[in-house]
């Protein structure tokens, strides 16, 4: 299976502002200067080799999208304003052409989840693409969005074979090629669904947008159950430790309650995603390392790789 990451950040899309970008190209511009590189050829390799993504790249700024893709199955986790350029990478193959499929898993429909829709490329071609949730008016949500006061064209006019799946939680629904994805009811205000896709022995856990109250136990346990064994977890943790506890109710987790939870739930990979907007690239660095190192302090011994969702990144599994 492999996964790719298009929107990572929470909330509402958040470009890089000029200033942040000038800052980048100046920084690494002395860094160069300093090494005294003069030889063009060599400046990549040097900035590669000497500088994260965060500093010579970006996480990102568009919202929530993710595919997961194995042979000719096409899998995508809501519809964020990553989507958009998921539809542009896909268009080389079958669906350029009008005759492929896609099954849409939607968690829910928050703005920043499905703004990003009307802007799907395959949907300007007669290829078919499946929306499941379990939210009762999906359909209804989705043709809401480009109402005439909201959106210039209204759904119908895509040449598209739209259909609308309403499943239910926790029931296992078939994917193509023998893969399989349940539902599982999240933390979050306005409801909020996460899900599970297994294939060919690997399995991966989409759970943006959650939050995990120490109080409340028994659904603690009951998704460390859900994500039991998963070899890769997308894992809501927009908010750092301390702000979490002024942002009580607003849906949304840390990095260190998905260590804790990936811990006791044997998760192989930890994927830290659905960004704060207001953190620069550099903060989401500061919050992977303290993650890292409450890792390493609280549990030594146990095998969890933990890394930042960015946009473009591919993951295997």
């Amino acid at each position: 299976m492999r996964v790719r990451f298009w929107g990572v950040r929470g909330s509402i899309p958040t470009p890089l502002s000029p200033k942040e970008i000038e800052s980048k190209v100046i920084a690494m511009a002395e860094a160069v200067a300093r090494a005294g590189i003069t030889d063009p050829e060599k400046v990549a390799g040097y900035l590669r080799d000497n500088y994260s993504m965060f500093q010579r790249g970006t996480v990102g700024g568009n919202t929530t999208c993710v595919s997961l893709i194995w042979e000719d199955a096409i899998v995508v986790f809501d519809a964020g304003t990553g989507i958009r350029n998921l539809g542009h990478e896909l268009m080389d193959g079958p669906l350029g052409q009008g005759n492929g499929e896609i099954h849409l898993l939607m968690t829910h429909t928050h703005w920043d989840h499905i703004m990003g829709f009307p802007y799907f490329a395959p949907l300007f071609q007669k290829n078919t693409i499946h929306i499941y949730g379990v939210s009762r008016d999906l359909e209804k949500r989705f043709r809401g969005q480009q109402a005439a006061n909201y959106y210039p064209i209204p759904l119908d006019i895509f040449p598209a074979n739209i259909i609308f799946h309403q499943i239910e939680e926790q029931r296992l629904y078939p994917l193509p090629k023998g893969g399989t994805f349940q539902a599982k009811k999240l933390y979050h205000p306005g409801g909020c669904y996460g899900y599970r896709v297994e294939h060919d022995g690997k399995s991966m856990v989409f759970a943006t947008d959650s939050e995990y109250k120490q109080d409340n136990q028994n659904y603690i346990e009951e998704m460390i159950e859900f994500f039991k064994g998963c070899d890769l977890l997308i894992f809501d943790s927009q908010y750092t430790l301390e702000e979490s506890k002024t942002k009580e109710d607003w849906g949304h987790s840390t990095a260190v309650m998905g260590i804790d939870i990936s811990i006791k739930a044997g998760v192989s990979r930890l994927a830290l995603f659905h960004h704060e907007p207001t953190y620069p690239d550099s903060f989401i660095q500061q919050i992977l390392q303290s993650a890292r190192r409450y890792k390493n302090l609280t549990y030594p011994d146990a095998r969890l790789d933990i890394f930042v969702a960015m946009e473009e990144m591919e993951v295997r599994l």
